[in-house]
């Protein structure tokens, strides 16, 4: 037993001595705990931090760090500006506090009442010190004119300086200056060239809120230069090309923009945003070819299963149309199934309409009550009120007309118009 044991440890130290010298156990790299609130005084909480009367007494390197996180927490709903600006504009400050303080009036909303002018003095020294952000939020607040007259030449040029020296909200906010004529002559030509000095992504960003403003004119040389900034957008950055091509589908851009708009929309296959989807299919219904409709209504089956109103409304058109044949109709029921199935009241009543008056499907009065009565059970005033309508006609039978005038009240209770005047009728009968 003992040479046994020997041998057995005379070979484990002989890997361990075989082991190279450089070979380690690598431990797994632990992930960040990622912290989550639902506000910022329920961080605030958290983290023992005082209100902000208190808090704007604490030493500096506390009042800075407290404030960062008030004014620029990467979750927009958590961040409380108020609080935030009170830490920085406590005595004593610092370069550091007016520096965070340029960076919170470029991230939030803000307002400083008669500190205005101090606020600007001190982001105007530092960026004669080199401070990026000091420019652009001294030429935001003029543009704003919040607490200070509105002063659009001041805004550009400063804006200007901010670009020039490469900060990208400069360059975004010049860049916009530039297509509206704000502060400046109107030049897109310029815009753009600044606009390239941002990277892909933003830059596609940053196109597209250019071409909403580019387009207000309606001039036609302006919904080209629109239409032309939308598609630059869709190439920079195909992964958000949804965003640009809504925009593009959404007014009365060339066809051959809007094609291209939903050539992007299909590549993003199944991903493809569900509003931008609808645009699109709400164009290709418009234009009512039949490849045009055909493709719309598959986009609608689609949208309608995931409980969108609209679309079921748009298939229940589709059921009366004579240019779509049994098969294509056969399966707008079997979409309009599935979400009544999944609790869409819009559906149910959509195949209640359809198999009470035989649109598209063979008429059955019992499967249009049982539909009916689905979508009136989850409150659909209109429901409810065809549903009353429907058992008062059927039969002479005291039960359902009863149960009729129930459902009428239940109708009218929600606001349905048809359903008091029906119960008024009924009462003077």
């Amino acid at each position: 037993m003992k040479s046994t044991l020997c041998i057995i440890l005379t070979a484990l130290m002989a890997t361990v001595v075989a082991m190279p010298a450089s070979a380690k156990v690598v431990k797994p790299t632990p992930k960040p705990v990622v912290e989550t609130y639902a506000n910022f005084e329920a961080m605030r909480i958290a983290k023992g931090w005082p209100d902000a009367a208190a808090a704007a007494r604490l030493p500096l390197p506390k009042r800075l760090l407290i404030a960062t996180a008030a004014l620029t927490t990467k979750d927009r709903m958590v961040r409380d500006p108020d609080y935030g600006f009170a830490l920085l504009l406590a005595q004593p400050t610092s370069r550091d506090a007016t520096r965070l303080l340029a960076k919170g009036v470029l991230m939030n909303d803000y307002s400083f009442g008669e500190r205005t002018p101090a606020v600007l003095r001190s982001l105007a020294t530092e960026a004669m010190r080199g401070c990026k952000s000091c420019v652009a939020a001294y030429g935001l607040i003029h543009f704003e004119g919040q607490d200070i007259p509105r002063n659009d030449a001041v805004a550009y040029k400063w804006y200007r300086w901010a670009a020039v020296v490469g900060n990208a909200k400069g360059i975004e906010a010049l860049s916009l200056a530039l297509v509206e004529g704000r502060g400046t002559p109107k030049n897109i030509v310029e815009a753009k060239k600044w606009a390239a000095r941002l990277e892909p992504a933003r830059r596609a960003k940053l196109y597209t809120e250019m071409a909403k403003r580019v387009v207000l004119s309606n001039s036609e040389e302006d919904m080209a230069a629109s239409s032309d900034l939308l598609l630059q957008s869709m190439a920079l950055n195909p992964a958000d090309a949804g965003r640009p091509a809504k925009q593009l589908l959404n007014l009365d851009y060339a066809a051959e923009a809007q094609d291209k708009a939903m050539a992007a929309i299909r590549a993003a296959g199944p991903k493809a945003d569900p509003n931008a989807l609808k645009i699109m299919a709400e164009v290709l219904w418009k234009r009512g070819t039949p490849g045009a409709v055909a493709e719309a209504v598959s986009m609608f089956q689609t949208l309608a299963q995931g409980g969108d109103p609209e679309a079921v409304d748009y298939l229940s058109k589709a059921l009366a149309r004579s240019d779509l044949d049994k098969d294509k109709k056969d399966k707008i029921i079997a979409s309009l199934t599935l979400a009544a199935d999944s609790g869409y009241a819009q559906a149910s009543k959509a195949l209640g309409n359809a198999y009470y008056y035989g649109t598209g499907v063979d008429a059955s009065l019992e499967k249009a009550e049982s539909y009916r009565e689905r979508a009136a059970r989850q409150n659909d005033p209109e429901a409810q009120y065809l549903l009353g309508m429907m058992l008062l006609q059927s039969t002479s039978d005291r039960q359902n007309d009863e149960k009729g005038r129930q459902w009428l009240e239940k109708s009218a209770t929600g606001g349905y118009p048809l359903a008091r005047a029906a119960l008024q009728k009924l009462s003077s009968n």
